[in-house]
């Protein structure tokens, strides 16, 4: 919780600029009114432009029953932050989609990672 506060707090004191697990983010986008997309009731903003290009992370070896979540940019208070990418357990029945990028009428909206059921996931 602490360290909670205090990276958002160095978040508000640098402008829109974070580090987050030591990667520098920053690259404000004005954004503007909560976007359509929503996931567990959260309303993520449209951004102005895409996010900037994904960091580089190295994928750990993975064991058995594990899958790897990417690294992803997410809309936060009209900036691009970066989350870094994470080891996983497999859900059965399921399959990890990676988060998404998708522009519509100007704007860009975000879709969060998420698990899908596999039977639904291979209709897509």
């Amino acid at each position: 919780m602490k360290r909670t506060l205090i990276v958002l707090s160095l978040f508000s004191l640098a402008g829109g600029c974070a580090a987050i697990d030591g990667n520098f983010v920053g690259g404000k986008t004005a954004g503007t009114s909560p976007a359509k997309n929503e996931s567990k009731g959260y309303v993520y903003e449209p951004m102005q432009s895409n996010p900037p290009s994904p960091l580089k992370e190295d994928v750990p070896s993975l064991q058995s029953g594990e899958v790897w979540m990417p690294g992803y940019y997410q809309p936060v208070a009209g900036n691009w932050l970066w989350h870094q990418g994470q080891v996983q357990n497999q859900k059965d029945g399921y399959k990890l989609v990676p988060a998404g990028y998708h522009e519509e009428g100007g704007k860009v909206y975000f879709q969060p990672p998420r698990w899908r059921r596999s039977d639904l996931a291979a209709q897509k």
